[in-house]
Formats: structure tokens, C-alpha cells, sequence
């Protein structure tokens, strides 16, 4: 296998690279056109729908054949998106007997470790593990024999599906869709529970882009007749006495900004000083603002934040103000970037009130006169 091989590169800021520090990993040339025997996703496919697609059947396709060689490793890291209907990745052990490599999963304060080494692998049945494409995750090195893996992209398909274990969690979330209380003037945001992994840097983007419960409740408040879309936005957190987290606490925020324009990871490594999201009313060297990047900052009462709210740390502070009054008035800040859910409802249309148009009069027909009949003579 090794001999039809190549080095297995990683993307990061929109590039590809191949460096062992990171990823030191072989894979198979043919990669997704190599042929697979004994093994067939689609015998696993339901039980990972019913996780990770509740409403559509996913399709999985054959992306990388891996091998991981004593030392091999990757560093954390989440998959490059290849789409916006990835929705998330199968890994899938090869029976080779070896030590280390576990597999770590991260996502929030929760973590998942996935360890197949140290025993006789069992042939007849294939360990695997499926995950979101945003979370993040982890191979430990290998410490003898080799760890082989399957790689599979899970994209959402359009065949509807049907799941009796979540009709009920979906009729329930109907329910609140069609009850939604919208704000008198502008959106109401829904903060993603899941990170939305694009290229794309244009604001809004489409519901495509959402997975799991977040696609789940898009599909249905279009379903009840509003407008959704997605929304990239920043907000900064107190981060005296806190630590840094991927989950955002609506408690430690006055108030979330939307993007005019998504803030790429080649801007986000450049951030410096970062004291506000306003205007500054004179250029200052040593002082950065997001403020070309905002579009507008909504207050608390314009968002729904769900315990699961995911959110992104990219930025530390020392001296944040919301009004652009740094200094006395700043404090100690953790800047975020989130994902939401941007709904409004459609403006009704006018009704015409065209009045009646009275029916005009019928003239009555002129009689016909008759000429008294001449006597004669």
C-alpha cells in the first residue's frame, strides 16, 4: 500500500500544505477511486442519519484511504469544507494491529476519545466513528504497527427521510417555529449551535451552509413562512474571571454585531489590539477597530442563545469598549465569532381596496312615437 502512496497534506487559511510537523500521515494515491472490500456504508448510514441528519439521507462517498506509521500524527485541527453540503466525516479502522494513534474528538468542554489500537482486531466487524465536519479533532502518534483508516464525506442528499425517535423532537420544534415572537422592527437571531465551515466571504449566505438541529429549525421557519438566512457575526465577551470557551454565554455579552463581510482567517491571524467595533474618531497606530467589517450591533433582546451556542474564540483584548471609549473605560475582552440564524417575517402585502365601480345607469330605450293614423277623405 505504502509503495502506491503519497504524502497526506492538510488546508489551512484557504491553501493547501504538506508539512510533517502537522500531519505526518500517507495516503493512497487512487484515494477515493480505490476499490473497498468486506465493507459497505450504507449498512451504517441510518444510525449515523438519525445523529447527524434527521430529516435528509446522507450519501457517503470514499474520500482518502490513510495510513499512520509509527510516529505518524495530525495536529487538531477541523475539515477543509468541500462544500456546502458536507455535512460531516466517517472514519473507518482497517483491522491492523498497532499501538497509539487515538483518535481525539473536541467540541466545547466535551471530549470523546476513540482508541482501536492494543488489541487483535475482530475482521468481521469495523470500528468507525462519524462526526460533524466542524468539530475539532485529533490523532495522537502511533507508537508501533501501522493505523490504516477509510475516509468518507457524509453530504446531505435530497431524498426526505423519516425517523419516528424524532418526529415528536420536530412537531415540538414546529410548534415554537410557528409561535416565534419577532422583534417590532428588523431580524431576530438565532445563535448556531454548530459552526458554519465556508469559503465564502459574501454576507448573508443560504441555509445550505447549516447542519444538524441548526438546518433543522432553518427548514422549519421557512416551512411557517419566514425568511431565514445566515448571518457571520462578532461579539466580545468579559474575560475577567473567565475562561476562554467555544460556547457563548449570553450573560458575559451587552450586545452582538452582524458582518457586513466575513472576517477571514488571514485577517483574523493579523488582529492586534483589537478596542472596539466602532468608528474611531482619530487613526491610531498602535489601536485596531472591526468596525469596516460591521454592519450593525443588535442588542440581547434581538437573539435567541441556546445552551449549545457555538462560537469562536479569535481575538484576546486587554482594553475593549464598546463606544470606543478605551482606556479608563475598557476592560479585558474575548472577542467571538458566531453563526446565526437571521429570520424575518415577510412584510404582507397591501390588500387593494379598489371600491366597487357603481354599474353605469342603462339609458331606458326612446318609445317608439306613432304618428296618429290620417283620415281619410
Amino acid at each position: 500500500m505504502l509503495a502506491h502512496s503519497e504524502s497526506a497534506p492538510f488546508g489551512v487559511g484557504g491553501k493547501t500544505k504538506v508539512d510533517a510537523k502537522v500531519r505526518d500521515a500517507q495516503r493512497l494515491i487512487a484515494r477515493g477511486g480505490a476499490i473497498v472490500s468486506g465493507f459497505d456504508p450504507a449498512e451504517i448510514l441510518g444510525e449515523i442519519e438519525a445523529a447527524l441528519s434527521p430529516r435528509e439521507h446522507l450519501d457517503a462517498k470514499l474520500t482518502d484511504v490513510l495510513v499512520y506509521r509509527k510516529g505518524g500524527h495530525f495536529a487538531r485541527h477541523k475539515d477543509t469544507p468541500r462544500g456546502p453540503e458536507l455535512v460531516g466525516t466517517l472514519v473507518v479502522g482497517v483491522p491492523i494491529t498497532h499501538m497509539g494513534g487515538a483518535f481525539h474528538i473536541t467540541e466545547g468542554a466535551d471530549q470523546k476519545i476513540v482508541d482501536w489500537s492494543g488489541k487483535t482486531p475482530d475482521r468481521s466487524r469495523l470500528p468507525w466513528v462519524a462526526m460533524f465536519s466542524d468539530v475539532d479533532h485529533e490523532i495522537k502518534p502511533v507508537t508501533s504497527g501501522a493505523r490504516v483508516t477509510l475516509v468518507y464525506a457524509l453530504t446531505r442528499s435530497s431524498r426526505p427521510r423519516r425517523d419516528p425517535g424524532s418526529d415528536t423532537t420536530l412537531a415540538k420544534l414546529a410548534t415554537l417555529a410557528s409561535r416565534l415572537p419577532m422583534p417590532a422592527r428588523g431580524p431576530l437571531m438565532i445563535a448556531c449551535a454548530r459552526h458554519v465551515i465556508t469559503a465564502d466571504e459574501t454576507q448573508p449566505l443560504g441555509v445550505e451552509v447549516l447542519r444538524g438541529t441548526d438546518r433543522v429549525i432553518a427548514a422549519l421557519l421557512i416551512e411557517h413562512g419566514f425568511t431565514v438566512s445566515v448571518r457571520s457575526c462578532v461579539t466580545a465577551a468579559m474575560a475577567y474571571g473567565r475562561e476562554r470557551t467555544d460556547r457563548l454565554r449570553s450573560e458575559d455579552v451587552f450586545s452582538i454585531s452582524r458582518l457586513s463581510t466575513s472576517l477571514t482567517p488571514k485577517l483574523i491571524e493579523s488582529l492586534e489590539n483589537v478596542v472596539t467595533f466602532v468608528e474611531l474618531e482619530e487613526d491610531e497606530e498602535d489601536v485596531m477597530t472591526l468596525a469596516p467589517y460591521i454592519l450593525d450591533a443588535l442588542p440581547m433582546d434581538r437573539w435567541i442563545i441556546r445552551k449549545s451556542a457555538a462560537a469562536t474564540l479569535i481575538h484576546e483584548s486587554v482594553d475593549f469598549s464598546e463606544d470606543g471609549n478605551y482606556g479608563n473605560e475598557g476592560y479585558e475582552a474575548h472577542i467571538y465569532t458566531l453563526a446565526a440564524i437571521e429570520v424575518t417575517k415577510p412584510k404582507a402585502k397591501a390588500k387593494a381596496k379598489a371600491k366597487a365601480k357603481a354599474k353605469p345607469k342603462t339609458k331606458a330605450k326612446p318609445k317608439a312615437k306613432v304618428a296618429p293614423a290620417k283620415k281619410r277623405r
